[in-house]
């Protein structure tokens, strides 16, 4: 059972723009959340040396942001903390790298913005992954996230995988956590760039 990145394309998006082989990041966009007000945010703490070139750390990821740790990490279980969500501010390179989408990455040693979760947090993002072995495919997972209203998806940390990646891409699922941090899918919506994506509310710590 392999985990699969949420598509960063899609047939309603704006696709040949963007050339050949080109990397896509994931995007966020902060529906209602409280770390801005609180000062519950994290700057100053570099991520550890697992986020490289080819995994590099996207806007949307769910880290571990202890300050004491000395550095950002992806989360090894549901239950560490403090968990916050990575929402650096999106930079144009130069004019072939333009849109969210190809923001550039953060890698060891550098240092995001990451805001300590909150329960009520509402954030719309395409950072997300999922089980092939729970959802085949892309357009199941659609279908799957179209029907919420009679049978509700979460979104927990991905810390199933062995890589940064599949660890601090929070993933959907079905099945309701028993305990740690998680989130509901509140709606099938669009990310700011008008392509695919999930607004989710962070329920549990």
């Amino acid at each position: 059972m392999a985990m699969k990145r949420f598509p960063l394309t899609n047939a309603n998006s704006y696709s040949s723009k963007y050339r050949p082989g080109e990397k896509l990041y994931a995007t966020l966009e902060l529906n209602q959340v409280a770390f801005p007000k609180t000062g519950m945010v994290v700057s100053q703490t570099p991520l550890a040396d697992d986020f490289t070139l080819t995994a590099p750390c996207e806007n949307g990821m769910w880290v571990v942001a202890d300050k004491a740790a000395g550095e950002i990490t992806a989360p090894a279980a549901a239950t560490d903390k403090p968990i916050g969500i990575v929402y650096t501010t999106e930079k144009e390179y130069d004019i072939f790298h333009y849109g969210l989408q190809t923001f550039g990455r953060k890698i060891g040693g550098d240092y995001p913005r990451v805001g300590l979760l909150g329960i009520g947090d509402t954030v719309t993002t395409n950072c997300l992954q999922y089980n092939e072995g729970e959802f085949a495919n892309d357009a199941a997972l659609f279908d799957a996230l179209k029907a919420i209203d009679t049978t509700p998806l979460y979104v927990i940390p991905g810390v199933a995988g062995a890589t940064v990646p599949e660890k601090a891409v929070p993933q959907i699922t079905s099945g309701k956590p028993g305990s740690g941090i998680y989130a509901k899918v509140v709606k099938f919506y669009t990310v700011p760039n008008g392509e695919a994506g999930v607004k989710y509310q962070v329920i549990s710590l």
